[in-house]
């Protein structure tokens, strides 16, 4: 009888943690439309360009994107506030300055801070600003 109970114990504790893991959640992820943004040729005369870029929470807990940095004062970004939930989207609000680009190939990258498992995130924003 004790070497049944023996064996039992011994093959509970062997599956046991196999189940925990399976059902212990994944993490946060952020999935973007597209990694870069293409704003083509632009005039340091044109008007200020706006691009909301969506995001899809593609983990199984929520995800919180708790800020976006810019590398230039000609580009801002704001992002959706609180929790995005597994399956559903967010938008980061990008806007940029034609004017206050300089003259030449413009590559901008914008780092998204989140709750995301997969780390920074980062965006490639790119024009050709003519003058």
């Amino acid at each position: 009888m004790s070497r049944i109970f023996i064996c039992i114990a011994v093959f509970v504790a062997i599956l046991y943690p196999m189940s925990v893991a399976a059902e212990s959640p994944k993490g946060a992820e952020i999935e973007f439309q597209t990694n870069v943004i293409d704003l083509g040729e632009l005039s340091q005369s044109d008007e200020i360009q706006i691009v909301r870029l969506a995001y899809t929470n593609t983990g199984d807990v929520p995800l919180v994107v708790t800020e976006v940095r810019t590398s230039c004062s000609c580009t801002t970004a704001k992002h959706d506030r609180g929790k995005v939930m597994p399956d559903e989207r967010g938008v980061i609000t990008i806007t940029m300055d034609p004017s206050k680009a300089p003259e030449g190939s413009f590559y901008r990258v914008l780092s998204v801070y989140s709750t995301a498992r997969n780390g920074i995130a980062h965006i490639t924003l790119k024009a050709e600003i003519i003058n």
